[in-house]
């Protein structure tokens, strides 16, 4: 019979007087009121109750510890199963870091020489390829470059065109020469030099080679009659006199081309040099101003007019405009800082490491850490890192950590907090994820794989916690397939089963 059913016992009190009574009554209930007050405050222990039904499930631990489930439900229940690793425990910590600008990758773009603004062409927030053009400034000196451009280019010129010449009519010369010292008749050397550049020397060569023929000719003609008595001997000797003379100066003329046409050579190439050196010079001050070598090969300060002193600031890489001071018709120069631009789709992470944490980076030189946004602790990413730092700082006591971020995504911003983590690989030991420890009271247990649809609960005793693992320090050896997910379907399970069998 439920005892919620059964009468009542009564109970008799000894026949005292009515004083007596309510003295006794008065008795208990303080009493009652006493020890209610001492159970609130927990000065009184509890009489030991009946144990529940889940706790005496905790104590039978050791009994009917397995649970089976068709393999067709596992996917349904969430359960996977992975072998016990048994590798290099690494101990975890997360520090705080911050993402900033690539330093290698922001330029503040200031003008070399002064100017007035004419056009702005970009704006704040714009993404920029490079070699685009950001503003463009009037500017003097800019205009009087390109004037001194057109100067030299035509001082070169005709420095060519004179070296030229006198190149060709040397070379003509020197055929010349060399044709009237093969005794070449008159009439074939006008035909064959008649429309070749020769120079002043051409007549010179020419009369001087006549001379000379006519000379000879007539001393070999009048010698000839003097020998046989005809001519007096004065006249043959004047004769001769006159062809030494002319061979003389003919030959001293032959010569003299050849020294001429050397000479003129070599003062055409000098100057023809020194023109080019100051052309170049010229194309070399306009491309320190930023103009590529083919815009200033292309150029034609003449044709642009009025534009001759526009002068146009590029982008040095391709980025965001994060900053801008650009304004229309304002003066700017050097010392002025236009515009700001920063390549965002690489950033740097940087975090500051204690002291104590120091053995956790010095092997990340040339590595990679993982990081996550302090918002968003879900999800990780991972930085390449190129500085561990070499000098701790004295008011921190911490050294810099540098990485290098990509964020193509353009998702990671400038400014933001984010957590770094940083390992220390330890000593080789079997570990599970965190999530494949169960607890019943105080006892944690994993849930092994018996094969088929069978799994065994197994004691364990955990260790280190780190990075989402747990050291389990005995229970379960290494490569042992244990439940790492969907193991608190089986524990629930498993305790309905032992409950129905109390």
């Amino acid at each position: 019979m439920n005892a919620t059913l059964r009468p009542r016992a009564r109970i008799r009190l000894p026949r005292w007087g009515k004083p007596a009574a309510q003295a006794l009554f008065l008795l208990l209930a303080g009493g009652g009121f006493c020890y209610g007050g001492l159970r609130l405050a927990g000065l009184l222990t509890p009489a030991a109750t009946p144990a529940t039904a889940t706790e005496k499930v905790a104590a039978k631990s050791g009994e009917d510890s397995t649970v089976r489930m068709a393999e067709g439900k596992w996917a349904t229940a969430g359960i996977r199963v992975e072998p016990a690793a048994y590798s290099p425990f690494t101990e975890r910590v997360w520090r705080t870091g911050r993402l900033a600008l690539d330093e290698g990758r922001i330029a503040h773009i200031s003008p070399m020489i002064e100017g007035l603004v004419r056009e702005v062409k970009v704006r704040l927030g714009q993404d920029v390829k490079a070699g685009e053009v950001l503003v463009v400034l009037d500017c003097r000196e800019v205009g009087q470059a390109k004037l001194d451009l057109v100067k030299t280019r035509l001082a070169a010129e005709y420095a060519r065109v004179q070296h030229e010449w006198t190149q060709t009519a040397g070379r003509n010369a020197a055929e010349l020469v060399e044709a009237m010292t093969g005794e070449t008749p008159i009439p074939e050397i006008e035909k064959r030099f008649k429309d070749r550049t020769i120079g002043d020397l051409r007549q010179q060569l020419i009369t001087a080679y006549s001379h000379r023929i006519h000379t000879k000719t007539h001393y070999e003609a009048v010698g000839q009659s003097g020998v046989q008595g005809a001519v007096p001997g004065a006249t043959v000797v004047r004769l001769r006199a006159d062809f030494e003379a002319a061979e003389a100066t003919y030959r001293a003329l032959l010569e003299e081309v050849k020294y001429q046409t050397g000479q003129q050579a070599r003062v055409t190439e000098q100057k023809f040099r020194e023109a080019r050196a100051a052309e170049a010079l010229s194309k070399t001050q306009l491309m320190m101003l930023g103009y590529s070598r083919e815009e200033v090969e292309a150029m034609d300060p003449v044709a642009e007019g009025p534009r001759v002193s526009l002068y146009p600031i590029r982008a040095p890489f391709g980025g965001t405009v994060i900053d801008q001071h650009a304004v229309l018709a304002e003066r700017v120069g050097p010392q002025v800082q236009m515009f700001q631009i920063a390549d965002l789709s690489t950033l740097w992470l940087q975090a500051d490491v204690p002291q104590k944490d120091l053995a956790l980076v010095r092997t990340l030189t040339a590595g990679t850490v993982r990081f996550r946004e302090s918002d968003d602790p879900g999800e990780t990413r991972e930085a390449d890192v190129f500085y561990t730092g070499d000098v701790v700082d004295k008011a921190t006591r911490a050294v810099s950590l540098t990485a290098t971020v990509r964020n193509r995504d353009r998702t990671l911003k400038p400014g933001m907090f984010v957590e770094v983590e940083l390992g220390r690989p330890g000593k080789d030991a079997v570990q599970v994820p965190v999530g494949a420890v169960q607890r019943q009271g105080t006892q944690a247990f994993v849930f092994v794989h018996a094969g088929g649809d069978e799994f065994r609960r197994v004691d364990v005793t955990p260790g280190r916690v780190s990075g989402g693992v747990v050291e389990l320090l005995g229970g379960v050896k290494p490569g042992q397939p244990v439940v790492v997910a969907g193991g608190f379907v089986l524990k629930s399970e498993l305790l309905k089963d032992q409950m129905a069998a109390e």
